[in-house]
């Protein structure tokens, strides 16, 4: 594959024509993928960037689903049109399992007549609802259209401004023709009724709260839709069960669905998870689970075995952020005790936040991604809600022949495969608000789909003096600043 050049602005009309004559032959096509907008940096920075008014703050929005974590009800319904606020049918499935936060969130919604709350059975402590998702649907006099959200940020005012948080919004899709319809001309990838089938499924591990959700994403076509859902429900998972759900659905759909490039088999590549918390994680897991469930491909055997980092902040990189020491306690959760256990092989995998080009560096993530890395190239890219633990991934058992999950968690992953209807040569490349249309060194004839990163690449390993940011590192600059006694603030 071609080597990735990120073009320039012509500076003068000369410039331009040979650029237009250079690039002519290129398509980019939009795989709907967001950064949420972020108020503490730049209008620049956050060019292509969403709110949750941009989504949900429509005239003509009939109902919607909300699956999230934490849930501030009214943030939720101040963001929706006035028009609709007190009339659309709003379903909040959510994660507050706790007495003082659960009726909490009931004594608000009192407030909403047309408001119905769920919270999901969960069989395990340790799990939680953590899917952060939404099923939209519109009508616009009599036109009836549907659009699946998939995000990272909890429906919070603090998660959607003040941290770097990710969106994948489908097409709006239409209700299917009377007649049975072609499902769709995507090679080699998901499209039609298999992704109506997944996304179903996926409401079926909810039970019967959710029938009529079921029933009524199934009147929709969504052909249109070049994703791949990756999910996980709680439970134990057998069989060929075990290949729908976390780790074992992600392992089963590059290892249909992902042929690795030349450049990656013979050149190798790496294997990126961007998270905000990895409660439990061992070396042993980490390698032998999720890395070779992350590592699986087509042509896996063929290719170079891949190196395996994660990108999390350094405490110089929040001391220096909008959120700060303390604040990003709340969500930068990785444990003093977890670090310091583990911190032989993790220190030699951690990279730093680094994001002055994606525009976020002074933007903690919560975001969670995951991508196989070629030089400047994605052999693939996973948005989810999913952190580095096995409640949300799973743990295989009895000689993975089943897996166990804990939590509830949603994804969308992107690939070539998904696109190739459109051209033989797809190419994944990283795009930036500034850079939006990134292009090839060669002039070939190729489909781009820019997908926006939050970090830069490439990536950047810790150095001998980084200290990895924990909340015992919160905890101690308390202390330091207020005294003894003032840690107790951070939990």
């Amino acid at each position: 594959m071609s080597s990735v050049k990120h073009h320039l602005e012509p500076n003068d009309d000369n410039d331009q024509t040979d650029s237009r004559k250079k690039f002519k032959s290129l398509h980019y096509v939009d795989p709907g993928l967001r950064l949420l907008e972020s108020t503490p940096v730049t209008n620049a920075e956050n060019i292509g960037c969403v709110t949750l008014k941009d989504i949900i703050r429509h005239d003509h929005l009939e109902s919607m689903y909300q699956f999230n974590f934490t849930v501030n009800l009214e943030f939720l319904m101040d963001a929706l049109h006035p028009q609709v606020r007190n009339k659309a049918q709003v379903t909040v499935i959510h994660g507050h399992r706790f007495d003082e936060t659960r009726l909490a969130i009931q004594a608000d919604a009192k407030r909403y007549p047309n408001v119905r709350l769920l919270l999901p059975t969960l069989r395990d402590k340790y799990g939680t609802h953590h899917t952060k998702a939404m099923v939209l649907f519109f009508n616009r006099n009599g036109v009836k259209t549907a659009r699946l959200v998939v995000s990272t940020a909890n429906l919070c005012h603090d998660d959607w401004e003040q941290m770097t948080q990710g969106v994948y919004m489908s097409p709006m899709c239409p209700l299917k023709q009377d007649s049975q319809s072609v499902a769709g001309t995507v090679i080699g990838a998901e499209y039609g009724s298999e992704f109506e089938r997944h996304l179903i499924s996926y409401f079926q591990a909810y039970g019967p709260d959710l029938s009529a959700l079921r029933k009524q994403v199934a009147l929709y076509d969504w052909s249109q839709c070049k994703a791949i859902l990756i999910g996980s429900v709680p439970g134990y998972h057998r069989g060929d069960t075990m290949h729908h759900w976390g780790l074992g659905r992600l392992a089963q759909v590059l290892r249909t669905r992902v042929k690795l490039s030349k450049k990656c088999c013979e050149q190798g590549s790496t294997i990126v998870a961007q998270c905000s918390s990895f409660p439990g994680v061992t070396e042993k897991w980490f390698d032998t689970d999720f890395g070779a469930s992350l590592g699986e491909a087509i042509n896996a055997k063929t290719a170079v075995k891949p190196m395996l980092k994660f990108i999390y902040p350094t405490a110089q990189e929040v001391r220096r952020s909008c959120t700060g020491i303390v604040d990003s306690a709340g969500f930068l959760r990785l444990d003093q005790k977890t670090f310091d256990q583990h911190e032989r092989w993790m220190k030699k995998r951690l990279c730093r936040w680094k994001s002055e080009k994606a525009g976020r560096q002074i933007v903690m993530p919560h975001i969670k991604t995951y991508a196989r890395i070629t030089g400047g190239e994605l052999e693939w890219f996973l948005l989810t809600s999913a952190n580095l633990s096995r409640a949300a991934w799973g743990q295989f058992q009895k000689e993975k022949t089943q897996i166990y999950i804990k939590s509830y968690e949603l994804g969308v992953l992107f690939c070539r495969e998904l696109f190739q209807d459109l051209s033989d040569d797809v190419y994944l490349l990283p795009s930036t608000a500034q850079d939006r249309h990134p292009s090839l060194e060669e002039p070939v004839s190729a489909t781009i789909v820019p997908i926006r990163l939050p970090y830069d690449i490439p990536i950047s390993p810790y150095g001998p003096e980084d200290e990895c940011y924990t909340r015992g590192y919160a905890s101690r600059a308390l202390e330091d600043h207020f005294g003894s006694g003032s840690a107790n603030l951070i939990d």
